[in-house]
């Protein structure tokens, strides 16, 4: 018997960020089917300049991602005027472009989806395009550390890991969740 997911006191806009391969877009699918939320994913919009990066295994830039984040607003906001309810996934590795998106998304929560070298490292390896070892490697590097209130899901065990900790989170009002 699976697990309920109730995300009753969730706020209307869920943003998973994390490494590549981490399970950001597991997860938001798992919202999306457990929870009929919109799922957003970010990727879908990368301009054509990081898009070139990913295929020549180079990170991207300052310069690329100042210029991706204002799209990445634009898409949410544009979302949010058919949606009640969305689950947005992207890396966002640098801490200065997750305050963007929250300055520009006020009602929106950002949670960190973690998980050990060894599942990335295996998860990336089934992949058929996409990300490879050796470029999340170089993005390892490059990601910085949330702030120590973020919110953090740890991918390990799968669903069940997942639903329970997102109940711990979002099934009771915000002041007595911890």
């Amino acid at each position: 018997m699976s697990q309920v997911l109730n995300l009753e006191f969730a706020p209307k806009i869920i943003f998973l960020f994390g490494l590549s391969g981490a399970g950001k877009s597991y997860i938001g699918n798992l919202i999306g089917e457990l929870a009929d939320w919109h799922v957003y994913h970010a990727d879908d919009d990368l301009t054509a300049e990081m898009i070139l990066a990913l295929k020549e295994q180079r990170p991207f830039t300052d310069e690329m991602r100042d210029a991706y984040f204002p799209v990445v607003v634009e898409r949410i906001l544009a979302l949010k005027t058919i949606y009640n309810r969305i689950v947005v996934t992207q890396g966002v590795y640098k801490q200065h472009h997750r305050d963007y998106l929250l300055a520009n998304i006020p009602d929106m929560e950002m949670l960190c989806v973690d998980a050990s070298d060894q599942f990335i490292v295996k998860r990336l390896s089934r992949r058929a395009k996409g990300i490879t070892s050796d470029s999340a490697a170089a993005l390892r590097r490059d990601f910085e550390l949330p702030d120590r209130d973020t919110k953090v899901i740890t991918n390990q065990s799968g669903e069940s890991e997942i639903i329970q900790q997102l109940n711990h989170y979002f099934s009771k009002p915000k002041n007595t969740a911890t």
